[in-house]
């Protein structure tokens, strides 16, 4: 899929967006532990924020992709849009969290973060 004609290989694949959730999980198990986190908070928005980014990449490389599949897929290629309506849902759900979690200091932290995010994407 990543190598097809048209499609940006530098967009997120499945597994960014898996990577995304595990980093996310353990930067709130780690809290929860009560380690000592240095920037827990940046690592929480960054985390989320890239997550939003990668689901919004995820939607067009897929389309693209299976623009010219055989009849026999579709029924895969449909579960696939539900899976992925199922992960938008998901990681809607946990940045509306972390934005209750983290009130007005969300945005603050997110616009420090900017620069940052785009490094990984070059």
């Amino acid at each position: 899929m990543r190598v097809a004609p048209g499609l940006n290989t530098y967009h997120a694949s499945v597994a960014d967006i898996g990577y995304g959730f595990d980093a996310v999980q353990g930067t709130i198990s780690r809290i929860r532990q009560g380690e000592s986190v240095d920037l827990a908070k940046e690592m929480l928005v960054f985390d989320l924020d890239t997550l939003r980014i990668s689901e919004k990449q995820l939607r067009p490389n897929f389309e693209l992709a299976v623009k010219r599949a055989n009849p026999d897929a579709f029924y895969l290629i449909e579960q696939s849009r539900h899976l992925h309506r199922q992960i938008f849902e998901a990681i809607k759900e946990t940045i509306r969290l972390g934005r209750a979690l983290l009130g007005p200091e969300w945005e603050t932290i997110r616009a420090n973060i900017e620069e940052i995010q785009a490094i990984p994407r070059l």
